[in-house]
């Protein structure tokens, strides 16, 4: 291997050592989307919850009367 190939592939690895360095960073901060989860979303009041509670039990009842119908 030449020596600028080596040269290139030990800068890459720097490079990548860096950014795994910045992204820890990053992480613990809290900036990360992974590390930050659903922490930014607005409470919902309870009529909202009884509603999206009401919608997603008509879903499954309608899934399961089609699973049913189907085998």
């Amino acid at each position: 291997m030449s020596k600028a190939v080596a040269a290139i592939k030990a800068e890459i690895a720097k490079k990548q050592a860096e950014v795994d360095a910045l992204k820890k960073a990053l992480a613990a901060l809290g900036g990360s989307s992974a590390a930050s989860g659903r922490g930014n979303r607005k409470p919902r009041s309870e009529a909202q919850k009884k509603k999206i509670s009401a919608a997603l039990k008509k879903a499954w009842a309608e899934r399961k009367k089609a699973e049913k119908k189907a085998g």
